[in-house]
């Protein structure tokens, strides 16, 4: 074979190998709740015997073998042999681990790794207790079919193996089941030995029922087709430019008297919004891909600790920037296991208290404007702000002066704090004082936002908010004397303007008294060392992680879609800022990373107060 070609098709395998087994995480949890649900078995059974087909067509033997024996279980089940129990569930779902491992290995280039004998040996046990068997279908003939689709196909193997539990007969009804020989005869009979593989033949004594049949789309096409993410990317990397183009016509067009010029301009707004949206469309990937490897994380967990524990999800068809998809992942893992291991109860403890002994957990998404909102809840005992504050001074977060301050909201807000923990134990789960403290990092660097909410005896609730797309920012442009700063519009809650003895100056930080609340205040002036420039009266308000900040500017000139360029080697590790971008009007604009401007309490833009005779002692928010 063409090595071009070899390399191609195991591509072309790994791709759909793994979106395969992406499914079948999801899909062996549900069945293990539901081990006699037909259509979850075929679906599995599937699963199994398609990769095995592309690992036989490849001749990578350990994976072939694998499936084959995870196959040979599960068809036994769909024929209503016996009801799977547990333990099987549990080596089928070692089984899937594996084979995400040898798509690993196959996608480096290393050796695959084998099949413990252990892993098939109990592939192959059986209970001993059968499960009545329904009587055998016959399958109609239909003599006047001389070709059957891809849909039909598959109808077939269902009426061969059985669709209901129950294995069907074709052209005989004596034979329950038929062996590998037998379907490897009808494989030959539908392709056609040296025949043309597009038209497949349909044996006389096989047909498809008319519902079936009647599904056939006839003169259909390929709706889809893949595409490198490299020319993706580059793609929607010129669409950028086209966006930062077109807000230049704009501003030479709002200050030119030709009415063509305006007219044109108005023209390739609209052509540049449209194309802009299908680009980023095309970036977008269901929730849905990234909620299918959770059910087996939060399974895992009750076993080992001994709950029961049910995982409900909604809002899986909402769409997100396929960047986001990865990159939302550590954070709903930490989400996860904090709900399961602190928020619910144990099954005896939650009797005591009147509830169910199935705890809860809900994890839901949906789109808020252009942003994603994901909410991870539970049916657990909640938090006890209390007990929040008592933890934080023993740990030296705070002191007790800070604490006694703290509102309800801003107790529950200090699990994002570094080191903070409530757990007495430590375990490989959870109380390492560094789950919680990672969500709010990766959040913050995503340019998103996160909020938490519980009531004792009720349960918690955390609400992770990020931007619908990376691509392409949508940002608020304010001035600082003649430089001009970018916030991320996501960040941005409100803009208002400072009035006499509305701010005053508390534990050394500089704060204004808004909407009943105390709003930390920094000046960007200070930060961005414009000497002598009168004192700053606009404020923005920034939500930064949990965090609601007054971001002190001179003015704020409006709302901007722009494409961030990075700065170079030069500007590396600079803080506070993410890159650049060019303003409709053709001036350079610094891009702010607000993460960096707003570190827990040791904030950027708090550290230098307006006047030096203000003390300059240290805070903690």
């Amino acid at each position: 074979m063409n090595p071009a070609l070899d390399s191609e098709l195991r591509d072309d395998f790994l791709v759909e190998a793994r979106e395969l087994l992406q499914r079948l995480d999801e899909q062996l949890v549900q069945l293990e709740a539901a081990p006699r649900d037909s259509e979850l078995l075929n679906a599995v059974f599937r699963a199994f015997h398609t990769i095995k087909g592309g690992a036989g067509f490849l001749a990578i033997d350990p994976m072939v073998q694998l499936c084959h024996q995870a196959e040979d279980l599960l068809n036994d089940a769909r024929n209503a042999v016996f009801v799977l129990d547990s333990a099987q569930m549990d080596a089928l779902l070692e089984s899937l681990d594996l084979l995400n491992a040898q798509m690993d290995a196959m996608g480096e280039g290393s050796v695959l790794p084998i099949p413990p004998p252990s892993l098939l040996q109990r592939l192959r046990l059986t209970v001993a207790t059968p499960v009545a068997v329904a009587a055998p279908t016959v399958v109609a003939v239909q003599s006047d079919a001389s070709t059957i689709d891809d849909s039909e196909f598959e109808a077939l193997l269902d009426s061969l193996y059985g669709n209901s539990g129950a294995p069907g007969v074709a052209a005989t009804t004596n034979a329950n089941t038929i062996g590998d020989d037998e379907f490897e005869a009808l494989l030959d009979n539908l392709h056609g030995k040296g025949g043309n593989p597009g038209a497949l033949t349909a044996p006389a004594a096989m047909a498809v029922e008319p519902q079936q049949a009647a599904a056939r789309s006839s003169g259909s096409v390929e709706s889809t087709v893949r595409v490198d993410t490299g020319r993706l990317d580059g793609l929607v990397n010129n669409a950028g430019e086209l966006v930062l183009v077109r807000n230049r016509l704009l501003s030479l067009a709002a200050r030119s008297d030709d009415a063509s010029l305006v007219s044109a301009a108005g023209d390739l707004d609209r052509v540049a919004d449209e194309l802009q949206g299908s680009v980023i469309g095309m970036r977008m990937q269901p929730v849905g891909r990234l909620f299918q490897r959770f059910p087996r994380i939060v399974r895992d967990l009750a076993r080992q600790l001994g709950k029961d524990i049910e995982l409900v999800t909604a809002g899986e068809d909402t769409d997100l920037d396929r960047s986001l998809v990865e990159a939302l992942a550590d954070p709903l893992v930490h989400l996860l296991r904090n709900a399961v291991d602190h928020g619910l109860e144990g099954p005896d403890e939650r009797e005591r208290s009147g509830k169910s002994r199935k705890g809860t957990v809900r994890l839901s998404a949906s789109q808020r404007g252009e942003r994603i909102v994901i909410v991870v809840s539970d049916d657990g005992r909640g938090m006890n702000p209390e007990v929040l504050r008592r933890k934080a001074v023993e740990k030296g977060v705070i002191d007790e002066a800070q604490a006694a301050r703290l509102s309800e909201t801003e107790s529950l807000e200090l699990i994002f704090r570094p080191g903070f923990s409530t757990a007495s134990v430590v375990s490989d789960i959870s109380g390492r004082g560094v789950g919680m403290d990672v969500v709010k990092t990766r959040v913050i660097e995503l340019g998103g936002t996160l909020q938490v909410r519980s009531r004792m005896g009720q349960g918690s609730e955390l609400e992770l908010a990020v931007p619908l797309t990376l691509a392409i920012q949508r940002v608020l442009m304010v001035g600082v004397a003649d430089r001009l700063f970018a916030l991320p519009l996501g960040n941005v809650e409100e803009v208002f303007e400072l009035t006499a003895g509305q701010d005053q100056w508390l534990d050394g930080r500089r704060v204004a008294a808004h909407r009943g609340r105390a709003l930390p205040l920094g000046d960007l002036s200070g930060w961005a060392g414009v000497a002598g420039a009168k004192a700053p009266r606009q404020v923005v308000v920034l939500h930064i992680g949990h965090q609601r900040l007054g971001c002190l500017v001179h003015a704020v000139i409006g709302r901007e879609d722009v494409m961030v360029k990075p700065l170079g080697s030069l500007f590396a590790g600079v803080p506070g800022v993410a890159g650049a971008t060019v303003t409709g009007d053709g001036r350079l604009a610094l891009v702010l990373d607000l993460a960096s401007l707003a570190d827990e309490g040791r904030h950027l833009l708090l550290a230098t107060p307006l006047s030096t005779a203000v003390p300059t002692t240290a805070a903690v928010v």
